[in-house]
């Protein structure tokens, strides 16, 4: 992993107390970052500047410097044998990300900017929005920039210049999807984006994107801490296909759900109105296969879900797909994108030495049209994907963008640096950022999510991932 996960540190009281690496933020607060310092950091005694909510809401409450969330709150699991990387890595808690009474920066000298990196996810002009009017409203802060064309901007700002933010511009972005100041890959270059961010004096900005972002914005941060440029680096992680580790969920990914359910049973009405219909829908989920997971749950009229982490045979697929129309006349899958690559793997890798996938959606529509032919069956194949990533944000998601967006303003203005924001038990914490980048959080087969979607669906032993005895999880992320 390249860290330690459990390290000591000695209390006020001379104690030794062993911590695990979620809690490990003395090189994350810019009054200790050129330290040695290791584990939470006493933010009473090195930020001295009063905070103005403080001033405008004197009898709002305000966290203590040390105010934790517990990081594992099952007791007796059943899964016990394994303790998993993420149950040692959050072993000692997060540290919450809300508003303290005393900050680090003075907000009247705070020049911020924000860039949305990757492909499109629903709720990025809901981030946008919730970090500037932050800025602006909470803590008087009026040079807001947003960084156009992701790291592209950062890196070269004379051909992709940056935006001014201000609380009119971004009042009603948040009623449309995309973003507003563009999404992009690509382009990052740490020691171009120091010497710009230091030109431009910017010193609080806001990554917003997937693990490959967080995983370069902590290259940012190391190469900044190294040349002493101080700047609070705080990542708000984004992944449509709620693929980050540690954290419960991405932003994005409610809604991605809710649409991916729509379009599930869009597909049951054709199947359903045809005889020996089969309605197929292709949803996102290159690595990990939670939107399909969810989507078939939340619609409820899938057969088979096929996800990345379960490898299947195409014979039992058609068998599956025989006994169902024996019973019921129909039937809907819900594949991603991700899933069945081993019957369609091209064995060819892109530009940047990823594999590139085979199609899935096509290779299920194309050998399923040939089964069924012969007995008068037929199916419906929908791809949405970029419909799905292109909605607005609904009701639920957009509040989860708000708490992530101010959190991570009030997280920047206590001084921490080189971390992400998320929710863990559904209260928003921080984590180091170099933690965020060390893989892809995946559906665990005999999570009890997955357990419920096989049932759910009616998907029988051999389609369901589950034969043998449970993994023991040392090596990777899931959900439980």
């Amino acid at each position: 992993l390249g860290f330690k996960r459990i390290f000591l540190v000695t209390t006020s009281q001379g104690h030794l107390v062993a911590m695990s690496e979620s809690a490990n933020l003395g090189k994350c607060h810019l009054a200790t970052w050129q330290t040695e310092s290791q584990g939470p950091v006493d933010e009473d005694a090195v930020n001295k500047t009063k905070n103005p909510l403080a001033e405008q809401f004197p009898d709002m409450t305000f966290l203590n410097s040390f105010e934790m969330v517990m990081g594992n709150i099952i007791q007796n699991h059943s899964r016990s044998s394994g303790c998993s990387r993420s149950s040692e890595v959050l072993a000692s808690g997060c540290l919450r990300a809300n508003a303290a009474k005393h900050i680090y920066w003075d907000p009247s000298k705070v020049k911020a900017a924000i860039v949305t990196c990757g492909g499109l996810c629903p709720g990025l002009n809901s981030i946008i929005r919730g970090v500037t009017k932050c800025l602006w409203n909470d803590y008087g802060v009026r040079h807001i920039l947003g960084i156009t064309a992701g790291y592209n901007g950062l890196s070269d700002p004379v051909s992709h210049p940056p935006i001014e933010l201000t609380e009119k511009m971004v009042r009603d972005i948040h009623m449309k999807g995309g973003s507003i100041i563009k999404a992009a890959r690509g382009g990052f270059d740490a020691e171009k984006i120091c010497d710009n961010l230091s030109r431009l004096g910017i010193n609080m900005l806001f990554l917003v994107g997937g693990d490959g972002t967080q995983f370069a914005g902590n290259l940012l941060y190391e190469a900044a801490r190294k040349r002493q440029l101080p700047v609070s680096i705080v990542g708000i992680p984004k992944s449509i296909d709620n693929d980050v580790v540690l954290f419960d969920r991405t932003f994005g990914f409610d809604t991605a759900v809710a649409k991916a359910s729509e379009v599930i049973r869009n597909a049951w009405v054709e199947a359903s109105s045809c005889e020996r219909g089969v309605g197929i829908v292709k949803l996102m989920g290159r690595d990990s296969g939670f939107v399909a997971m969810h989507g078939a749950t939340a619609a409820d009229v899938v057969d088979l879900c096929m996800i990345p982490e379960v490898k299947v045979e195409m014979k039992d697929v058609l068998a599956h797909v025989d006994q169902t129309l024996a019973q019921k006349g129909s039937m809907v899958i819900a594949v991603a994108e991700g899933a069945g690559q081993e019957l369609v793997a091209t064995g060819e890798k892109d530009a940047t030495g990823h594999t590139i996938y085979g199609d899935i959606g096509v290779h299920l529509r194309d050998t399923l049209n040939k089964h069924l032919k012969p007995t008068g069956g037929r199916t419906f194949y929908i791809d949405p994907s970029y419909i799905i990533r292109s909605v607005p944000i609904n009701p639920n998601d957009h509040i989860y963008c708000v708490r992530l967006a101010n959190d991570a303003v009030h997280t920047a203005m206590r001084g921490y640096t080189g971390v992400c924001v998320g929710a863990l038990h559904n209260v928003i914490c921080m984590l180091p950022s170099r933690l965020i980048a060390t893989g892809k959080k995946k559906v665990r087969p005999h999570s009890s999510s997955w357990q419920g979607c096989i049932h759910i669906c009616g998907m029988p032993r051999t389609l369901s991932g589950l034969e043998g005895s449970p993994p023991v999880n040392r090596v990777g992320y899931g959900n439980a």
